[in-house]
């Protein structure tokens, strides 16, 4: 079983990320920004669950849209986004396996980084959710909370929300051995579990409607 490794997740940035230049995380994700009275002071990353919600990020305030907001209180929110494009594949985090974090920056480009997944579950310990985030070493910058992270075979298994410090904290915990940075992020099953609540309260025109939409369905 993986030891836990708590702390306080802050934003900022842990490493050197790379331009999207050839735009390969870009069909996973779109940019949000906080509204009024603070309109265009914050920005994140979301990414689309389905033809009509997305998923992002809770510490980005007063983004508009917003229709659920974690029952435990953790790092994550839906919010309406109705969009006519392809959808991407969502499933769960492997251990050990090659990522990519995308998302966007603060000069409004696209970045990536690359990383792999480990063992060690992550709770905050600025929140009072108890929510069991999932750790990656890639490198994030601001922006990138709410940005895909996507797996080897291009599917999504969740999305950033910040980083945990390296130079402030020491870290003994061999469910992170060898990682280059802590960069913290909420796995598929927290996100599943969260819009499996949000579409219980939904019209059941809704639900069909949306269920129709789904691949193989």
């Amino acid at each position: 079983m993986a030891v836990f490794l708590s702390g306080a997740v802050c934003a900022g940035c842990n490493g050197l990320v790379r331009p999207d230049v050839d735009g390969a995380g870009e069909p996973h994700y779109f940019r949000v920004f906080s509204g009024f009275p603070l309109p265009f002071l914050y920005m994140a990353s979301a990414v689309q669950w389905n033809e009509e919600y997305a998923v992002t990020v809770r510490h980005i305030p007063l983004v508009s849209g917003k229709v659920h907001t974690c029952s435990t209180g953790c790092d994550l929110v839906f919010i309406r986004h109705r969009c006519d494009c392809k959808v991407p594949t969502w499933r769960a985090p492997r251990v050990g396996e090659n990522i990519t974090a995308a998302g966007a920056s603060p000069y409004l480009l696209g970045v990536t980084g690359q990383g792999k997944v480990y063992p060690a579950p992550f709770i905050n310990i600025d929140e009072s959710s108890g929510e069991h985030y999932a750790i990656h070493d890639a490198p994030l910058v601001e922006g990138m909370s709410g940005g895909p992270v996507i797996g080897s075979d291009g599917q999504i298994v969740g999305i950033n929300i910040g980083i945990y410090s390296t130079i402030l904290n020491d870290i003994d915990n061999p469910g992170v051995k060898g990682a280059k940075r802590i960069s913290i992020f909420v796995p598929y099953a927290v996100i599943q579990r969260e819009w499996s609540l949000l579409d219980a309260r939904l019209p059941p025109s809704s639900r069909q409607r949306i269920a129709a939409k789904l691949p193989g369905i």
